[in-house]
């Protein structure tokens, strides 16, 4: 039998008091990074002075200025990166975000502390040698910090030291676990139990079971994974037979349900309901992109315009037919427009009917080749941004017959016209690229762009930009 709930709850609150007080827990991670963060600028705005003083002049000048000026770009850079969820245990354990997340971050704030310098018009007592090799310190001490803690969660994890909440894990029958335990893990669950519940009836008997066999209270939450929507009285018995237990639980949503959860939440009256739509971006906010694009694409021309060039006449002398390579695509709305690429085969195909470049495939020229994995062939795209058919950052435009095709078998893809298409996306970075040889790949990275358009921010857009440029060292995935 099992034991008295107030007994249950004895154990439970004892396990909780004498675990709190041992190392880092998920929620202690969030404030010691910020304040590390903190700590970090504010000592590389005071030594960045000091260094700089001794360096060009010989003496130790007051750093009181650059200690007030270390206090506002620390507490700007720790709100920002709060507000961009930068300090989750999850997003601190990746290191490739954290380093886009300060690419992006950091100049903003140093861009914002100099535009506040020049509106005060006190540029004449700020040291741009002081102000440079502050930037420099900041940059080292925060990169070095976030080294540190992937090595430190990395080893703690795998060896099981970090202090996790430990927690029951419940999912339907034929739900393969190791994938939900590894990200448990990384956002500070530790699965402690598992358990397949079966069909409707066996649920309230087999939680007892497992109560009496180990002990439910020996965990601090149960995680309900629950991806058969369709099945919802088991999961509601579920829940009815876990109200005994003086637990703590939470339920994820796979699949529809999954989708519509993760959006933004809206009160209405008593209830609350889920935004899967994004209202169209209005007037500032598409012109803020727009003024993002235009910048973006004019420096990349200019600074590619060398490259661009090579690429050109290696592409006549590889093989004959023209330089660049013209078709048909649906932007903004549904709108046709002719997008510009370097050609990397030797066809030239915009048809109803288009194959998908494939792993060696006798169509891509010996230069294409090497274009298309090192992205170069997307150069030109560059002119279609500055044309407005484009975007720097979107969902990726497709083929007309592969918008027919997959517009009538994925119910969302639609929508990814919401915005317009771009070079890069949210689905690109996130593995989504190249080949789509299923459904089920091509309707996840639909999800990635509906993502994106319900979450889109300026922020964002740099946050992609940057981490694709991190990643063109690896581009085997594309034909």
């Amino acid at each position: 039998m099992a034991m008295p709930v107030e007994q249950s709850w004895n154990a439970y609150r004892a396990i909780r008091d004498d675990r709190k007080w041992f190392g880092f827990n998920s929620v202690a991670i969030t404030y010691v990074a910020a304040t590390l963060d903190f700590l970090i600028l504010l000592a590389a705005s005071a030594a960045g002075h000091t260094i700089y003083e001794k360096i060009a002049f010989g003496t130790y000048a007051d750093a009181s200025l650059y200690v007030g000026i270390g206090l506002l770009v620390a507490t700007v850079f720790v709100l920002a990166m709060g507000g961009m969820h930068a300090y989750r245990p999850s997003e601190v354990f990746s290191l490739r975000n954290q380093m886009v997340a300060i690419c992006t971050v950091l100049p903003a704030v140093i861009i914002f502390m100099l535009a506040i310098v020049f509106f005060l018009k006190i540029g004449e007592t700020i040291s741009r040698g002081a102000i440079l090799s502050t930037a420099l310190l900041s940059v080292a001490g925060l990169v070095s910090s976030r080294l540190l803690w992937s090595a430190y969660l990395k080893k703690a994890i795998a060896r099981a030291s970090f202090p996790t909440r430990r927690a029951l894990l419940i999912c339907p029958d034929a739900t393969p676990m190791e994938p939900i335990i590894r990200k448990s893990a990384i956002g500070g669950l530790s699965i402690k139990h598992t358990m397949h519940i079966g069909e409707t009836g066996t649920t309230r008997s087999a939680l007892v079971d497992a109560y009496e066999k180990h002990g439910i209270d020996d965990v601090d939450e149960v995680l309900i994974v629950w991806g058969d929507y369709g099945n919802l009285p088991a999961l509601e018995e579920c829940l009815s037979a876990l109200r005994q237990f003086c637990v703590p639980v939470s339920v994820m949503f796979g699949g529809l349900v999954g989708d519509i959860v993760e959006g933004f939440p809206q009160a209405v009256g008593e209830s609350r309901s889920f935004q899967t739509h994004r209202p169209p971006l209005g007037l500032y906010e598409r012109g803020l992109k727009r003024a993002f694009d235009v910048i973006f694409s004019v420096t990349a021309l200019t600074a590619m315009l060398p490259i661009c060039l090579i690429v050109a006449i290696a592409i006549k002398l590889d093989s004959p037919g023209p330089v660049f390579f013209l078709q048909s695509r649906k932007g903004y709305s549904g709108r046709s427009f002719r997008i510009v690429k370097f050609r990397s085969m030797s066809v030239m195909e915009d048809t109803a009917d288009i194959r998908q470049a494939t792993r060696n495939d006798p169509r891509v020229t010996r230069v294409g080749a090497f274009i298309r994995s090192s992205s170069i062939d997307e150069l030109p795209q560059f002119w279609n941004v500055l044309k407005g058919d484009m975007s720097v950052v979107g969902p990726r435009p497709h083929a007309l017959a592969h918008d027919n095709l997959y517009g009538a078998l994925i119910a969302q893809y639609a929508s990814r016209r919401h915005v317009k298409p771009g070079l890069t996306g949210w689905a690109q970075i996130n593995g989504h690229r190249g080949e789509t040889p299923t459904i089920e790949k091509m309707a996840d990275r639909v999800r990635h762009d509906i993502w994106y358009i319900n979450n889109w921010s300026l922020w964002l857009d740099l946050r992609i930009v940057l981490s694709t440029a991190l990643g063109l060292k690896d581009r085997s995935d594309v034909y």
